[in-house]
């Protein structure tokens, strides 16, 4: 795992990385962007008020960070000049992804004078996202349902045994739940084929 926010001013589109994501290529390493690796003073609060509004406020869009440091990955190149990389975000829930597919390929469409970054194909912010950016989830029915936005070969479920907010002991029931609608393809995926395929296991 990674810090989810690296130091202010030296953002993941820096130079300084590039060793970092050529290495976690070349070993078949997927780099993984955790819910607990914000680094403090990166403007998520030091956590020590558990309990408060600001530790619930945390909680409610703990994306925030994972989002930007995803999108900066995407729009600066790391993943057009290291194209065999990747990158989870890990036990954020999905749903919010299927926005930050969306308004990269709108904003870097839309907006592209505004970019020194350009690719150098044709090929779009969400390209890179479906082939290089892995989801994890315990419980997002929500994020199952935009699965043809998300893309089902990058979702991988966990049941976060053995924490308190774990699904276990109905890990099973919740999963066939959750994953009702889907085809037995994508669950098989879902549940259990992805992560195989990402961490190369057996």
């Amino acid at each position: 795992m990674i810090t989810v926010r690296p130091p202010e001013g030296r953002g993941y589109n820096s130079l300084e990385y590039e060793p970092l994501w050529a290495a976690a290529q070349d070993l078949h390493m997927p780099l993984g962007l955790h819910l607990d690796t914000n680094r403090l003073g990166s403007g998520e609060g030091d956590g020590s008020r558990s309990g408060d509004s600001g530790t619930f406020s945390r909680g409610i869009n703990s994306d925030y960070h994972v989002r930007m440091a995803l999108s900066e990955m995407i729009m600066t190149g790391v993943f057009e000049r290291h194209p065999k990389l990747q990158v989870g975000a890990v036990e954020y829930e999905i749903s919010w992804d299927a926005n930050v597919v969306e308004r990269l390929d709108y904003t870097y469409t839309q907006s592209a004078h505004e970019f020194f970054q350009r690719f150098k194909s044709d090929t779009l912010t969400s390209d890179f996202f479906h082939r290089n950016v892995f989801i994890g989830f315990q419980g997002d029915a929500l994020g199952i349902r935009l699965r043809e936005i998300l893309g089902v070969d990058n979702m991988v479920w966990g049941s976060d045994y053995p924490h308190h907010e774990s699904t276990f002991h109905r890990s099973r029931e919740i999963l066939e739940e959750i994953l009702a609608d889907c085809t037995e393809e994508e669950k098989a995926k879902i549940a259990g084929g992805n992560a195989a395929r990402i961490y190369d296991l057996d």
